[in-house]
């Protein structure tokens, strides 16, 4: 048999080399999905956001503010999802790095996502009564919050929320 390359490296060495190229060809970074072919849905964010904080304050939490670079993520993430018709949270890969590519330095961060609510308040009320949504929604330690929606090929609206806090500052 001809020596090569491949064949030097012995059949565990090359198991490991195959589940290397494989798991690195299927992780997804932040901006890697072409989303072109999908257009975003207006949300009416302060209705949204109105509605997360009564809930939270029924909860005695205090009320998020608007976020526009998690919202800006929220909208990436919601069009990757719509593109390739897929609810995920990883579509695009991990949350703390798409946020991250954002600039958003996060102390926390939690996302939810949904698929196929007609509205902004449909949705919503699905995470209310989701338990890990909800417990999303109702993070103590959260303080910020962006949320869009996107349809794609398919017509079906996908949402993303994300809600964070910035990482404290040393110094």
């Amino acid at each position: 048999m001809k020596t090569t390359p491949f064949n030097r490296l012995g059949p565990l060495r090359m198991a490991a080399l195959a589940v290397v190229l494989f798991v690195t060809g299927c992780t997804a970074t932040p901006g890697s999905i072409d989303v072109a072919s999908t257009r975003e849905i207006s949300v009416d964010r302060n209705a949204g956001l109105a509605r997360v904080n009564a809930f939270r304050s029924t909860h005695g939490l205090p009320a998020l503010r608007y976020s526009s670079v998690l919202d800006e993520a929220a909208t990436r993430q919601a069009r990757a999802m719509a593109a390739r018709g897929k609810l995920s949270h990883s579509v695009e890969g991990a949350l703390p790095a798409r946020v991250k590519a954002y600039g958003y330095n996060y102390g926390s961060v939690a996302e939810n996502i949904g698929w196929n609510y007609p509205s902004t308040a449909a949705v919503i009320r699905g995470w209310e009564n989701s338990a890990g949504h909800r417990r999303n929604l109702l993070k103590p330690e959260v303080t910020e919050i962006g949320f869009a929606a996107a349809t794609g090929r398919n017509g079906q609206p996908y949402w993303a929320m994300i809600l964070g806090t910035q990482a404290k500052r040393r110094g």
